[in-house]
Formats: structure tokens, C-alpha cells, sequence
């Protein structure tokens, strides 16, 4: 599916996101319990939505259903501040909303910002259900320079990066055995 850019990117923030929460370290499926604490914290976490809104879209998973899938369309074409783009009064008609998502947007409604937050979060969940991650349109490549050809051809580029790891281990107080 087309998206602009900036949903392109906010996508896949917000899908790593979800794939966070779907699991413990045992590998047990812990996703409605995650949501659960985070939509009862939800007045602390909705700060984040200036930068990390991905971070609080994740309240509201499986919170809507769509009934225009062009409406849709034409907000994931857009991003914030441009045509297309609706406010929250406009589009929320153009969905089914779960009643316990209700207290969450309200509150969001409330915050800084959630009035574009929503709409993304919208966006993102619509994503989130019928996108086949097409890519945007690509933009155009920047030119190389003959000395990025030679750039990256380091034979012992993996020796670094793992020296690199080791000293960062030792200043942050773990003991780094040496091979």
C-alpha cells in the first residue's frame, strides 16, 4: 500500500513496537498484559507523543475498525499539517471505536498534540491490518563520490566493531574476557 514517508517510517517504529510487547524473555505471549499496564498509565506515557508516539499508539491496538478504507487512504498518502490530513471531529466517523478505548481518547485528547496523535494512531492501526508494506515512492539517490567506492571495504570491519563492543562492556563495569 502507498503511504507517504512519514508513515512509512512511523509503521515500521510502531510494528517493532508491537512485536516488543508480544513476548516475555520465556517467550510467552504476554501482549494483553503489556496493554493492559500501558493503557492504565496512559496519562504518564502520553508526554511521549512528541517524540516517541509509536510508543503510546500501542494503547489503542485493535481499538478501531474502519469504514472507509479511502478516507484511510488518503491520510496515510498525507502526514500531519497537509491536505489530507483530518482531524480527529472529521475522521472518527469514519470508524468503530471499542468502548474501552473511549477514556483513552479522551484523554488524549487532552494532551498536547493528540488531536494529530489520534489521527495517526488511526492511521497506524489501518496500516497495522491491511498494508502489504509497500515501500514509498523511492526518492532519488544521492550522487556517489569516488572515495565512498573504497568506504566499508574494511577486511577487519567485524574485529573492530568487536573490540568496539568489548571497550564499551569495560567502561560500563562488566568484565570483558579476551579471546
Amino acid at each position: 500500500m502507498k503511504k507517504s514517508h512519514y508513515f512509512s517510517d512511523l509503521i515500521k517504529s510502531y510494528n517493532d513496537e508491537v512485536d516488543d510487547l508480544f513476548s516475555d524473555s520465556e517467550g510467552k505471549s504476554v501482549l494483553q498484559k503489556r496493554l493492559n499496564d500501558k493503557r492504565r498509565e496512559i496519562d504518564a506515557i502520553l508526554p511521549m507523543i512528541e517524540f516517541s508516539p509509536e510508543m503510546v499508539a500501542v494503547v489503542f491496538y485493535g481499538a478501531f475498525g474502519f469504514r472507509s478504507a479511502e478516507v484511510m487512504q488518503r491520510i496515510v498518502l498525507s502526514e500531519p499539517g497537509r491536505v489530507g490530513f483530518l482531524d480527529w471531529a472529521a475522521l472518527k466517523d469514519d470508524l468503530t471505536i471499542a468502548d474501552w478505548a473511549e477514556p483513552l481518547i479522551a484523554a488524549s485528547l487532552k494532551a498536547p498534540g493528540g488531536d494529530v496523535f489520534l489521527v495517526a494512531t488511526a492511521a497506524l492501526e489501518f496500516l497495522r491490518n491491511k498494508d502489504s508494506y509497500a515501500a514509498p515512492a523511492p526518492e532519488p539517490a544521492p550522487e556517489k563520490d569516488e572515495n565512498d567506492e573504497n568506504a566499508g571495504n574494511d577486511d577487519d570491519g567485524e574485529q573492530d566493531l568487536s573490540e568496539a563492543g568489548a571497550d564499551w562492556l569495560a567502561e560500563q563495569g562488566f568484565d570483558v574476557l579476551e579471546r
